[in-house]
């Protein structure tokens, strides 16, 4: 919990000095005129926030088709009635990243031969959220898709820093302005700038993305100045710093919130996401003010909440915050709510037969657990698909769920969903041996130096997602020494590769657009773009193959030392 208030005396010495001015000249007049200064009345307001919901509306765990998750909307919900109930001018928000993420989003986007209204969104009606900001997942399915979403739903769903490309129109509603007891507060949408890398093939020529901090400013403005509002709320899919996870020249700042609170003047609270993780504090913002900022972590994990006291003079004087507070509630010991489950009751059924559905049989057990120490089948399964379909010499994949497990008996659709949980297409690239060698001491960045134990030790500033392994070649990493001075070995065919030799590479999308900061494929030159997801490819894979050992699938090809 942080706790705040320090222009509070400021604010009631500046209220002091206004009644005695009216006073005083008031004393100039004949006949004094009767001035009715009043009592300044104040107003909390409760701002409850959630973020990276990724689907996650019943505490269902449907790659396993198990419940008992601590997660959840479900959760939320119920939390967010106990709030109600005790706070009455209270608002509900969600910082973006709710329509792509598990099984239960996809089957909405791909499968649904309905085209129904996404449940999430259904569940976000019911509970009457008061803004959605757009994320950069909102736009993996497609603009298409997205815009019939919104379409259907009335939880309003804004963005202010996305505009119709090469226009100053914005391409969704900017802003909402909600009454809480008499005051107006408007709540801005911001994205994060990073979707227009990320997604580029759903987005490029349709959509442009611009600075948050820079359309903050303007558009804060114009609710201060042209709406008259008396609170700002700034809602964004962006956490509060970190470095950017792009390296296109270009592309603005991908978590701007630290900038907004420095560079942004009229902000009242700060409502981030992206980064999946926890995170309240109370800033110092510009002119002296104070600006408090939430993440709510992801899935459903926790309730958000700032509580605003807005002071109320009357008179010529504005409203102003004089005190905030920011909290976190843990929905891990909440009842689902029984009305979100009834709700979505019909598509969760038919969400967990879509996910039981057999794609190919094994007499093996399949596990991820030792992936990112060693070559495992389970990984080998996707650099080969990938190798298959391009036709490349080398394939990129990293090990996204090390708690993946299937077999022996039937493979279901769920259990490579959970092996490859994003929808990430294809790439074929060429890398020379320069950029091959860069490319794996970079990832070599999601180990530190081994502790004094000789254990691995993971560096926390890396996720798991940005440490890729190769297929195709033979490699050695030396985990004692630094990045940049790891790579022992590194040979094709059995002879070392040279800087100026070229191989052809299969690679996610998401990595060849330049996520995760692997600079050295910025200039790589792009073969062939696949746009089909790469779980698809290793669905019909094993569709096509019907029954598949490891045996099939092992490989020596790289070691760590340490």
């Amino acid at each position: 919990m942080n706790q705040y208030n320090p222009v509070y005396i400021v604010s009631l010495a500046a209220l002091l000095l206004f009644f005695t001015l009216q006073l005083s000249s008031c004393g100039t007049s004949e006949e004094p005129a009767m001035v009715d200064t009043g009592r300044p009345d104040t107003t909390s307001i409760t701002i409850m926030s959630t973020t990276d919901l990724h689907g996650y509306v019943r505490a269902w765990d449907y790659y396993r088709d198990e419940g008992g998750l601590d997660h959840g909307m479900a959760r939320v919900a119920t939390l967010v009635d106990s709030v109600r109930r005790q706070e009455p001018n209270a608002l509900l928000l969600d910082a973006g990243d709710w329509l792509q993420g598990n099984s239960f989003a996809e089957y909405f986007a791909r499968v649904d031969e309905d085209q129904s209204h996404y449940d999430l969104l259904r569940a976000a009606d019911y509970m009457e959220y008061d803004a959605f900001v757009l994320g950069n997942h909102e736009f993996d399915y497609g603009l298409d898709y997205l815009n019939r979403q919104i379409e259907m739903t009335s939880t309003p769903i804004i963005g202010a820093n996305m505009f119709y490309h090469d226009s100053d129109e914005p391409a969704y509603k900017p802003y909402v302005i909600r009454e809480v007891n008499g005051l107006e507060v408007g709540i801005l949408g911001l994205n994060t700038p990073g979707t227009a890398v990320w997604n580029r093939s759903r987005v490029e020529g349709e959509i442009d993305f611009h600075d948050g901090t820079e359309v903050a400013s303007r558009f804060v403005r114009k609710l201060r100045e042209d709406e008259g509002v008396d609170v700002v709320i700034v809602l964004a899919h962006s956490a509060f710093d970190g470095d950017d996870s792009y390296t296109e020249e270009g592309v603005p700042e991908e978590n701007f919130g630290q900038s907004i609170v420095e560079e942004v003047p009229g902000v009242d609270a700060l409502v981030l996401g992206h980064r999946h993780r926890t995170f309240e504090s109370i800033e110092q913002g510009k002119e002296g003010g104070f600006v408090p900022v939430i993440e709510s972590g992801r899935w459903g994990s926790h309730l958000g909440i700032i509580e605003l006291e807005v002071v109320q003079p009357g008179g010529e004087m504005s409203p102003m915050v004089i005190s905030a507070d920011t909290r976190m509630h843990s929905t891990a010991h909440a009842r689902e709510h029984l009305e979100i489950r009834d709700l979505v009751e019909d598509k969760h059924e038919a969400v967990r037969e879509y996910v039981n559905q057999t794609v190919a049989t094994t007499p093996d057990e399949w596990s991820t657990e030792e992936s990112r120490k060693k070559p495992t089948p389970a990984i080998e399964l996707i650099h080969r698909v990938q190798l298959e379909k391009t036709g490349a010499q080398l394939s990129a994949a990293a090990a996204f769920n090390t708690n993946v497990s299937f077999g022996a008996g039937d493979i279901r659709l769920g259990d490579i969903a959970m092996l490859y949980p994003f929808e990430n297409t294809l790439y074929k690239m060429e890398l020379t041996g320069k950029q091959i060698r860069e490319f794996l001491e970079y990832s070599s960045r999601f180990y530190l130096q081994p502790d004094y134990s000789g254990d691995l030790n993971i560096n926390e500033d890396v996720p798991g997602f940005n440490y890729d392994m190769l297929s195709g070649l033979d490699y050695e990493l030396d985990l004692n020494e630094e990045p940049g001075n790891r790579l022992t070995k590194l040979e094709y065919d059995g002879e070392p590769v040279g800087d100026e030799d070229t191989f052809t590479v299969a690679i996610n999308s998401y990595r060849a657009v330049g996520g995760g900061g692997f600079e050295m494929l910025a200039d790589a030159e792009v073969l062939e773009v696949i746009d089909e997801s790469v779980r698809d490819l290793i669905i019909n894979y094993l569709q096509e193959k019907e029954e598949i050992t490891k045996d099939e699938l092992a490989a020596d090809n790289w070691r760590l030392v340490y």
